[in-house]
């Protein structure tokens, strides 16, 4: 009996070695896939149509944007994988792990501000793609991570974060840019939740405003 209860724990655990072995091999896998596309560089990834501006009516926060609204250039990182995959949960996993492992706050937000773009750039395709609901989703995470980077930035001496946060600023800009190309895409019931983001960009944008001005 006990030489049969031995074989079977036996099976076990090399079953699940196994298993442990097969999902750290497509981690692998995704990782390298994903930081060969993250690699290159952005300008031949991907790039974002500008918006038209419409005139609106004096006083309101839109009005204010579109009165100066020109072609905002910064190109965005190809979004890789997106969040309807199968291997999406990997690559957060690689994310996070990313994330921990740096501990430089300038690092730390350079790379939060990647992670910003690329769900800026993964919500586009997936609206377009009439998934708005996940799309919105990863919209408002995107712009989370801005906010984030813009926290590392602010533990950062000024002079050194300078250069950092006129590539937030910039960043900021494409994104409310895009937001409001998309906005013009879906339907009226997604519109609250549109605003809510963009008030998270807007949000944003001020306050990079008054750290450069500090």
């Amino acid at each position: 009996m006990r030489g049969g209860e031995s074989r079977m724990k036996f099976k076990k655990i090399t079953f699940l070695s196994l298993i442990i072995a097969f999902a750290f091999w497509i981690l692998g896998v995704s990782v390298v896939k994903t930081s060969a596309v993250d690699n290159q560089p952005s300008s031949k990834n991907y790039k974002v149509d500008t918006v038209n501006p419409i005139p609106l009516e004096k006083g309101t926060v839109e009005s204010t944007v579109s009165a100066v609204k020109k072609e905002i250039d910064y190109f965005l990182v190809y979004p890789g994988i997106l969040p309807d995959h199968f291997l999406y949960p990997i690559k957060m996993i690689r994310d996070r792990v990313q994330l921990w492992l740096t501990t430089d706050h300038l690092a730390k937000g350079e790379l939060m501000l990647k992670y910003a773009d690329k769900r800026l750039g993964a919500g586009r395709v997936l609206i377009e793609g009439n998934k708005v609901e996940l799309g919105i989703t990863t919209l408002t995470k995107g712009e989370k991570y801005l906010q984030q980077a813009i926290d590392q930035g602010e533990l950062v001496n000024k002079e050194e974060a300078q250069s950092f946060f006129k590539e937030l600023s910039q960043s900021s800009l494409k994104h409310e840019e895009v937001l409001l190309v998309l906005k013009e895409k879906i339907d009226s019931s997604s519109g609250p939740m549109m605003e809510k983001i963009l008030e998270l960009v807007r949000q944003s944008q001020e306050r990079i405003q008054q750290i450069q001005l500090k």
